[in-house]
C-alpha cells in the first residue's frame, strides 16, 4: 500500500503516455519537414548562385549594349566633349604636336611677287589736306590690294571655217576638224566644272549657279554629266599610272567606306581606297565589300598592306600591318565613356594609358636605327596587355582578344622599312569622299561611280602633290 501511494495515479500515467506518443509522432513529422526544408534550402542556394551568374551575365550584356548604343549615338550625332575631363585621353597619334604661339606677322598676308602686280596706281600729295600748305620731305610708301574680278565675262570665240572639195580624194574637207555641234564648250569650262564637282564637292545645281553668277554662263545638267564622263575617260591612263606607282611603293594603305548607288541592286555598296607612302590615292566606288576588291587594287604588288582588322585583308598574300591607331581610338572611347563608372572606369583608363605608351614605343622603334631589336620586347608587352582581367568589360575583352590573336601583325612595321604603324594615310584620303557622300548620297549608277573614282583619284593626287593649279591652267 505504501508503494502505490508514492506512485502516480493511473489516469496521470495514461495522460503522460498519450502526450509522449503525440510528441514522438510530432517529432517524426517535424524531422521529415526539416529534411525537406534542408533539401529545399540547398536547391534554393544553388538557384541563387545560378541566378547571380545569370544576372551578372545580363549586366555585362547591358553594359556592352549601352557602350554600343553610345558608339552609334556618337556616329549619328557626334561626340560632345566634357569640359570637366582633366585627363589626357583625346589624341589619336602617339605624339601630340606642340602648338606655338602665333606672332602678329603670321596673321598678315605675304607680299605679292613682282610678276603678280597687274596695275600700279600712284597717289601723290602736293598740298596739305587741311590747310593747303606746301608739303616737304616727301617719302614713298607702298601697299598692295589683292582682289578678283567679279563677275567675269565669258569668252566666246567665233570660228569661220572654209570648206572645199578635193577632186583627187573625192571628198569635202576643212583645214581644222569641225566639232559635232555649232556651239561647243571650251577646255577651260570643262576643267572648271570638273574641279567644282570633285574638289569643291558641288552638286550639279550648285555648279549651274556658280557659273551663272560669276560668268553669266548657262549650262545644263546633262552637259555637266557629259563633261565629267569625257574628263574621266581622258584621265583613265593617268589613273592606271597612279595604280602602278602606288603598287611599287614599300607600303600600301587600304581602307573602305560606304558608297551607295541610286540605281543599284539594293545591296549596300562601298568605296575602296589605296594610298601610297607618297600620298597618291586610287579609288574604286560602288563596289561590294568582298576581298576581291582589295586584291584587285593591290594587284601583283609585294608591298606591305597597312589596314584595319577587317577580315577581307587577313588572307592576302602580302605582309600585313594592322593599324595601332584603331586600337587607341577604341580604348580612348572606352576610357571616356559615360556608361561605365567606378573601378571599371579606372581600369579602362589604365588600359588606355598602357597601350598608349606601347603605341608610342612602337612608333619610336620604327623610326630608330635598329627597329628589329625592339621586336621581342614590344611583342611581349602586347601579349602581356592582352591577358584578360576580371575587371574587363565586354568591349575591352574583345579588344584584348583581337590583339592576342594577331599581335605579330601590329609589329610588321619593325620588320620592313618605311612602313607606318597606323592607317591614318588611307583614312585622311577617304575623308574627302566621305564629305562628298554626305552631300550627294552616293552615285546614280555604276558608270557614274567609275567616272568619279577616276576623277577623284587623279585630282586628289594632284592636290596632294601641288599640281592641281597646273591642271586648271591646262598644263
Amino acid at each position: 500500500m505504501s508503494t502505490s501511494k508514492r506512485g502516480l495515479p493511473a489516469e496521470e500515467i495514461k495522460r503522460r503516455l498519450i502526450r509522449l506518443r503525440n510528441l514522438e509522432y510530432l517529432h517524426e513529422q517535424q524531422r521529415f519537414k526539416i529534411w525537406n526544408l534542408r533539401d529545399a534550402n540547398r536547391e534554393l542556394k544553388k538557384e541563387v548562385v545560378a541566378l547571380k551568374a545569370v544576372v551578372g551575365e545580363q549586366q555585362r550584356t547591358i553594359d556592352d549594349l549601352k557602350l554600343r548604343l553610345e558608339e552609334l549615338s556618337t556616329i549619328v550625332f557626334g561626340k560632345k566633349r566634357k569640359k570637366e575631363e582633366n585627363y589626357d585621353i583625346d589624341d589619336d597619334s602617339p605624339k601630340k604636336p606642340v602648338v606655338n604661339c602665333r606672332t602678329p606677322e603670321s596673321y598678315r598676308r605675304s607680299l605679292p611677287k613682282k610678276e603678280e602686280v597687274t596695275k600700279t596706281e600712284p597717289h601723290t600729295i602736293d598740298t596739305c589736306n587741311h590747310c593747303d600748305g606746301n608739303i616737304s620731305e616727301k617719302e614713298t610708301l607702298t601697299y598692295f590690294v589683292e582682289d578678283i574680278p567679279l563677275p567675269q565675262k565669258k569668252i566666246v570665240i567665233r570660228h569661220v571655217v572654209e570648206k572645199g572639195y578635193c577632186e583627187t580624194c573625192d571628198c569635202w574637207m576643212t583645214k581644222e576638224p569641225l566639232p559635232p555641234a555649232t556651239v561647243t564648250l571650251g577646255p577651260n569650262v570643262k576643267r572648271y566644272v570638273t574641279y567644282l564637282s570633285v574638289i569643291c564637292r558641288q552638286s550639279y545645281g550648285q555648279i549651274q549657279q556658280i557659273l551663272d553668277h560669276t560668268y553669266d554662263f548657262d549650262i545644263s545638267q546633262g552637259e555637266i554629266a557629259k563633261i565629267l564622263n569625257n574628263e574621266g575617260e581622258s584621265m583613265r591612263p593617268e589613273y592606271e599610272r597612279l595604280k602602278a606607282k602606288i603598287r611599287g611603293e614599300p607600303s600600301i594603305h587600304l581602307d573602305e567606306t560606304g558608297w551607295n548607288l541610286v540605281m543599284g541592286d539594293g545591296y549596300k555598296r562601298y568605296a575602296w581606297n589605296m594610298t601610297g607612302k607618297s600620298g597618291d590615292s586610287v579609288f574604286v566606288l560602288g563596289k561590294t565589300r568582298g576581298k576581291g576588291n582589295a586584291t584587285d587594287l593591290v594587284g601583283d604588288s609585294k608591298a606591305v598592306v597597312v589596314s584595319d582588322d577587317y577580315a577581307a585583308y587577313r588572307n592576302m598574300e602580302n605582309p600585313h600591318q594592322l593599324c595601332c591607331a584603331h586600337i587607341m581610338r577604341k580604348l580612348r572611347d572606352l576610357a571616356t565613356s559615360s556608361e561605365i563608372s567606378g573601378n571599371i572606369h579606372e581600369h579602362c583608363v589604365s588600359a588606355y594609358t598602357v597601350f598608349k605608351q606601347i603605341y608610342m614605343d612602337i612608333e619610336n622603334a620604327r623610326t630608330s636605327t635598329d627597329p628589329q631589336s625592339k621586336y621581342d620586347l614590344l611583342h611581349a608587352r602586347l601579349k602581356s596587355f592582352s591577358i584578360p582581367d576580371p575587371s574587363d568589360p565586354a568591349k575591352l575583352i574583345r579588344i584584348k582578344e583581337q590583339i592576342s590573336a594577331r599581335s605579330d601583325n601590329y609589329l610588321t612595321c619593325l620588320l620592313h622599312k618605311d612602313v607606318a604603324c597606323d592607317n591614318n594615310a588611307a583614312e585622311r584620303s577617304l575623308r574627302h569622299l566621305v564629305l562628298k557622300r554626305k552631300i550627294s548620297f552616293g552615285s546614280f549608277k555604276e558608270k557614274t561611280a567609275e567616272t568619279l573614282a577616276i576623277l577623284a583619284s587623279v585630282l586628289l593626287s594632284r592636290k596632294q602633290n601641288g599640281t592641281l593649279a597646273a591642271y586648271l591652267r591646262g598644263v
